[in-house]
């Protein structure tokens, strides 16, 4: 599966470019490369001794990993469509709580960079939309994967992989804001992407092992 995954991702590789940045291509190489980073961890994993876990902190992390999933999609919206500049400020977004947002444009997936299906410009408020959902959901999956990292905590084989957690998960909050507020500095893009990578990498490790 793996072999074949790595053929899937050249295809993705090729349409990218042949496709000129297709949003929703763009974002599936993204994720594809993600795939293909936890099935390499989760092979690596399965030849080394067994974590113990208790049956409630596996379900937590299974949880942890679907929202993970959910908020790395979303954040390669936010990088395909270059919406990260839609909202400069933090904790508000261009000086509100609830801005304006057309979620309708921002979510509609088939579409040509920077263009509506209908062939019209992305409106403001469509990349307002696709930022501000990725930060509502930050907060989400922040606040479960620090739930996680405790009860890792709380095991002695896994408190090592929770502090490591706690530590990346922290970094993608810092980075994520600094990209906002600094102009999307090259520096701490890097750094959330890498970020995003490397959790990826812990949690197909430990729920491979475990």
């Amino acid at each position: 599966f793996t072999f074949v995954w790595v053929c899937v991702q050249g295809a993705f590789g090729a349409f990218t470019v042949s496709m000129k940045l297709f949003p929703a291509i763009v974002t599936l190489h993204l994720l594809g490369g993600l795939l293909l980073l936890g099935l390499l961890a989760s092979q690596a994993a399965a030849h080394t001794p067994p974590l113990a876990m208790t049956q409630g902190v596996r379900r937590f992390m299974y949880l942890c990993l679907v929202l993970l999933v959910v908020q790395l999609g979303l954040g390669g919206w936010v990088s395909t469509n270059y919406a990260v500049l839609a909202c400069t400020d933090f904790p508000q977004c261009q000086g509100s709580w609830w801005p304006a947002m057309n979620f309708a444009q921002g979510f509609e997936l088939w579409r040509e960079l920077g263009l509506t299906s209908a062939g019209d410009n992305l409106g403001l408020d469509a990349l307002t939309a696709i930022h501000y959902v990725h930060r509502c959901m930050a907060y989400v999956l922040l606040v479960a994967m620090l739930g996680l990292a405790w009860a890792m905590h709380r095991t002695d084989p896994l408190r090592v992989y929770g502090r490591a957690v706690v530590v990346v998960i922290c970094l993608q909050f810092v980075t994520g804001i600094s990209n906002a507020v600094l102009g999307w500095p090259l520096l701490a893009a890097g750094l959330h992407t890498g970020g995003a990578a490397v959790l990826v990498l812990i949690m197909s490790w430990v729920s491979t092992a475990s």
